[in-house]
């Protein structure tokens, strides 16, 4: 005959209630019954809560009420040839606790693989199939930073889609801004959460009530610290002398994106093939991997200088930003700047006062460009290269106000005068005709 006793595996004052349940010699199971004491008020000798204050007969009524369910699921099960197992004594208590089963993609982090997996025939934000290689990159990071807060927060347990709501974005983004990351990548990763709870919705997962009503946050004020290199700075760094090749080809597209304006991804994916020649005027022309939307950037003489002496070789980005490091190292670019940098590897940045060179990334061509060229290329044809969309956007990203902008337009004005249309202009002008 089958036989059930009750037990604790520590003394603390939150112990586990177990159930050991004997079915005969050699099926004995054990599982968690849902049900927490503290050690002082169990009883060894006796298996069950001490008595004498309500709460405790409450719950060995509860445990005494269990013993019966899964008795009587075991006479059941006897009679259906059922195979008593670890997982049957614990669907026992689940039902016993009214508790829902829980199916695979009910869990967070099987529903980001799940995500991950379709990510070829999901819809990106141009429109079309398939989301990109940086993206589906994003969402790999941003399941195993849900994975570290589900160890340091939660001991290991699992987030359930169903149970996140306010209360559940509240502390983790409290925890985000604890590790040390930033408002946008706090922001990117409510973005994430929103985008996968959506999405298992739409696949009858139960999600909470609370969903639309959880909001992003993002950084609204200008910058703090614009790194960006001075065009002293690039001179700076072209008269470097450099032995290692792989340092002397990344400085190639290093000076290069200083001049194209692009983001890493699309400035080290530019080729011969990228190079055009409009009646006379040489041109970049590229489909941007991000906006999806086709630019032509005119190369200045100190960008065909640098194509003519022998585009420089393909590598990859985390490659390209190791070594602009090491070039900016030696070009002893060691001002003491306010920036953000990780630590090590998988951690968060941390934002302090480091050597200008240890904080350079790819992102410095773009912001470079921008910031340079402001007050010298009206906005409105910056913007189209560099991709933002709004003049607010631009204006924040390379630390100007709206007021500078009103100051650049009135020099601009001031030495505008009629005069027949610039070569260049006219020639990638005529081109779309």
């Amino acid at each position: 005959m089958a036989k059930i006793k009750y037990l604790l595996q520590s003394k603390s004052e939150t112990s586990n209630i177990y159930v050991r349940y004997s079915i005969n010699r050699t099926t004995v199971l054990k599982r968690k019954t849902g049900f927490i004491i503290s050690a002082k008020d169990w009883s060894i000798d006796k298996s069950q809560p001490k008595m004498g204050r309500e709460d405790l007969k409450i719950i060995k009524s509860k445990l005494d009420k269990l013993a019966i369910f899964i008795n009587d699921a075991h006479n059941e099960g006897i009679s259906k040839g059922i195979e008593f197992t670890g997982d049957w004594l614990q669907l026992q208590i689940d039902l016993f606790n009214n508790k829902i089963a829980i199916v695979e993609l009910d869990v967070l982090t099987n529903y980001i693989d799940k995500y991950i997996a379709e990510a070829p025939y999901k819809t990106n934000q141009k429109k079309e199939i398939g989301l990109s290689t940086g993206r589906i990159g994003n969402l790999k990071l941003f399941k195993n930073v849900i994975k570290r807060y589900e160890e340091q927060m939660l001991g290991g347990k699992s987030i359930l889609i169903k149970n996140i709501n306010l209360q559940f974005v509240e502390k983790y983004k409290t925890w985000l801004f604890d590790q040390g990351y930033a408002v946008n990548y706090v922001g990117k990763n409510i973005d994430n959460i929103k985008t996968i709870c959506n999405d298992a919705f739409k696949n009858d997962i139960e999600t909470s009530i609370q969903l639309k009503n959880i909001k992003s946050i993002s950084e609204n004020n200008t910058p703090e610290n614009v790194i960006y290199l001075s065009e002293e700075e690039q001179e700076q760094i072209k008269d470097t002398t450099l032995i290692r090749e792989a340092l002397i080809n990344a400085r190639k597209w290093l000076l290069l994106g200083c001049l194209v304006g692009q983001r890493g991804g699309d400035l080290l994916d530019i080729s011969e093939k990228n190079i055009k020649d409009i009646n006379g005027i040489k041109i970049i022309e590229l489909k941007q991997q991000k906006t999806g939307k086709l630019v032509a950037i005119p190369l200045l003489p100190e960008a065909l200088e640098i194509i003519e002496s022998g585009m420089p070789y393909k590598i990859s980005l985390p490659r390209f930003n190791e070594y602009i490091k090491d070039v900016c190292k030696e070009a002893k670019l060691n001002e003491r700047i306010l920036g953000r940098k990780k630590p090590k590897a998988n951690s968060p940045t941390v934002k302090d006062i480091y050597p200008k060179y240890e904080v350079v990334t790819s992102h410095i061509c773009r912001r470079s460009f921008a910031t340079n060229f402001y007050g010298r290329i009206p906005t409105p044809i910056l913007m189209n290269i560099t991709a933002h969309g709004t003049e607010r956007m631009f204006l924040n990203y390379i630390g100007k106000t709206t007021y500078d902008n009103a100051y650049q337009m009135l020099e601009y004005f001031s030495k505008l005068a009629p005069r027949d249309k610039a070569p260049a202009a006219e020639a990638i002008e005529n081109s779309g005709n």
